[in-house]
């Protein structure tokens, strides 16, 4: 199993988490255990857990609300909110995308798409 990955900025020599509550509680399973800790600076392009999360949640989501399979659901949304290919979105406009259309969702059919910290995926 592939551990998790945790995202944060370093400012004044401290780390700042993106997700502090779920790291803290992540981290208490190692209590008493030598550990590894490796830092890097963050790759500029779409992450596996960001495309993890728009396919098995977004896009999941509303596919299954509307009776949709989700490559038909991507499809209408990327035609809809006017966009050619996700794939080459760097992170902060996939990030902007996926905002768009969890509006969309939330706008258009009422389906509430949870936050990517609030949901496993």
């Amino acid at each position: 199993m592939r551990s998790p990955v945790w995202y944060g900025t370093v400012l004044k020599g401290k780390i700042k988490l993106d997700n502090a509550p779920r790291f803290t509680e992540y981290l208490q399973s190692f209590e008493g255990h030598r550990i590894e800790l490796v830092l890097r600076n963050r790759n500029v392009g779409r992450s596996e857990k960001m495309n993890d999360y728009y396919w098995g949640v977004v896009v999941k989501t509303i596919a299954d609300e509307l009776g949709y399979e989700p490559k038909e659901m991507h499809k209408a949304l990327k035609e809809h909110l006017d966009v050619k290919s996700t794939a080459k979105l760097n992170t902060a406009e996939f990030k902007e995308y996926l905002e768009r259309v969890r509006r969309f969702a939330a706008q258009k059919f009422g389906v509430n798409i949870p936050d990517p910290g609030m949901v496993d995926f």
